[in-house]
């Protein structure tokens, strides 16, 4: 089976940097941490993004050890998972990311 792009959008970036920066100010070691675990995650999704639709069309893949969800839309027909989101499950719903 051919494995799936992941294409994060500049928000989805912008939310794992500001992420990083919070562990890292915590630990530098729980920084980088977090990080191997998120691409973890997004390794996942490239071998298997069939999670169940969650709202709109987002999907969500939980990040492990962290309360951090990955929030993304599959093209199954292109092959790609774009991310839209990696948020902190706390957040309210209200600032889920949109279309």
């Amino acid at each position: 089976m051919k494995s799936f792009s992941v294409r994060l959008f500049n928000a989805a970036e912008a939310d794992l940097d500001e992420a990083f920066e919070y562990y890292s100010d915590i630990n530098p070691k729980l920084g980088q941490r977090f990080i191997k675990l998120v691409n973890v995650a997004l390794n996942d999704l490239k071998k298997n993004p069939h999670y169940q639709i969650r709202y709109d069309n987002f999907r969500m893949k939980v990040v492990n050890k962290f309360p951090y969800v990955i929030h993304y839309i599959l093209d199954e027909k292109r092959q790609i998972v774009f991310v839209y989101g990696i948020r902190n499950s706390y957040q309210n719903p209200e600032k889920y990311p949109k279309e």
